[in-house]
């Protein structure tokens, strides 16, 4: 084996074909780390990363739920300590929420922000309707953890803030291939 031979000076490609390499693609001496070739991840990981948002999907329909009987949801989110300030404001904010967001991620439209705003939401979920309560157990009767649901929703969307949507994406076609 003799050393890695490195292209011309971008064989002709554009910029835009930096960000998305196959895993074998030879760059410059620079993407070389001491053991050898950086990889660049392969269409694998994109195939991942959109079942990961898929994921999220179930979630807008919790979303779809409380559109349906409005009157009962505000009057659940009337009962949380933030919800108190202005039930009816932070009822609607998170329907639409539950609903909108969640599509966004599926697409692979403005993924980053709004799988952190998913994942906020959880936590803030979490945090008001589990955790701020006066009888709260880490664990449920059936050795669940106590608001399961929001942690895993929450756990389930915070890596796509980081990673984005992959090439399978509505936000691939619209960055030109960028991450």
């Amino acid at each position: 084996m003799g050393e890695p031979t490195t292209p011309g000076p971008r064989d002709g490609r554009d910029d835009h074909d930096d960000f998305h390499r196959e895993v074998d693609d030879v760059w410059d001496d620079d993407d070389y780390a001491l053991t050898g070739p950086v990889e660049a991840h392969g269409r694998g990981l994109d195939f991942g990363l959109l079942m990961l948002r898929v994921g999220s999907l179930p979630l807008m329909l919790h979303g779809v739920h409380a559109a349906v009987d409005m009157p009962a949801f505000t009057d659940r989110v009337a009962d949380t300590l933030l919800g108190a300030q202005a039930p009816d404001f932070f009822a609607w904010l998170a329907m639409l929420s539950l609903v909108g967001l969640p599509v966004l991620i599926v697409l692979g439209l403005f993924t980053r922000p709004a799988a952190f705003l998913v994942a906020g939401l959880m936590a803030l979920i979490w945090v008001l309707l589990v955790y701020l309560r006066g009888d709260y157990t880490p664990l449920t009767g059936e050795g669940a953890l106590t608001g399961e649901n929001a942690l895993l929703y929450l756990l389930l969307t915070l890596p796509l803030a980081y990673t984005g949507a992959g090439r399978l994406s509505v936000d691939s076609l619209r960055t030109g291939g960028r991450p």
